[in-house]
Parts: C-alpha cells; sequence; structure tokens
C-alpha cells in the first residue's frame, strides 16, 4: 500500500524506478526504535558498500536502495513529506532528509556514534 506521503511515483529516472519497487515491496512493521536500528544498519551497510576500482556496483547500488528506503519510510513515520521522484539525485536526496530528520530530532550521525560504541 503507497504512503500517501511519498509523492512523485511519475518518475523516469532508473534509480528512482528500482526505488519505487524496493518501496512496494516493503512489508515491515517497525517500531519507532527498531526503524531507527534498520535504518542505522543500512547506512553503515552503505557507507561500506563503496565500489573499488575493477569491482562491480551491484552491492552498492542494493545498498544505497535499501538505504534510501529505510530513510523514506522513518521520513513518512515522523510526518516529514518525502518526494521520491527527488531521488532522480539520490546523494543530495538522502542528506536533505537526513537535514529534516535531525531537525525533527533524529541526527542519524549523532545514533550512528553512538551505536559504535
Amino acid at each position: 500500500m503507497e504512503n500517501t506521503r511519498t509523492k512523485g511515483r511519475g518518475s523516469g529516472s532508473m534509480y528512482v524506478a528500482l526505488l519505487l519497487t524496493a518501496l512496494d515491496d516493503w512489508n515491515e512493521d517497525l517500531s519507532d526504535d527498531a526503524l531507527i536500528e534498520y535504518v542505522l544498519a543500512c547506512r553503515e551497510e552503505m557507507l561500506g558498500a563503496l565500489p573499488r576500482r575493477g569491482e562491480g556496483t551491484y552491492s552498492a547500488l542494493a545498498s544505497e536502495i535499501a538505504y534510501d528506503r529505510a530513510l523514506i519510510k522513518l521520513c513518512e513515520a515522523h510526518d516529514l513529506e518525502v518526494v521520491a521522484a527527488n531521488f532522480a539525485h539520490p546523494k543530495e536526496e538522502r542528506a536533505h532528509l537526513e537535514f529534516e530528520l535531525g531537525a525533527a530530532g533524529y541526527d542519524l550521525n549523532s545514533l550512528a556514534r553512538r551505536r559504535r560504541t
């Protein structure tokens, strides 16, 4: 079931199409704490999955999609509007949503640091 706060399903970007498919496949019902933990785990995986010279990029792409999907779900859980079409530029939209979450009291950098200690 599509969340009405996630707008922009008509974008032509291949990344957006992949992300929307991943969102359609979401069937998790996580508590807020569990969702935050999932977001942080996906973020850590994405940051560690940067492709190296000569390696394929599929695992890095899958990590980005997983993180962005989790990030969107966290934003939706906190009534922050998400425009899926903005993920045509995923790094910029990711930074924007992370900023919005920080303003709402969910600084992912701080939470990730606390998680590592």
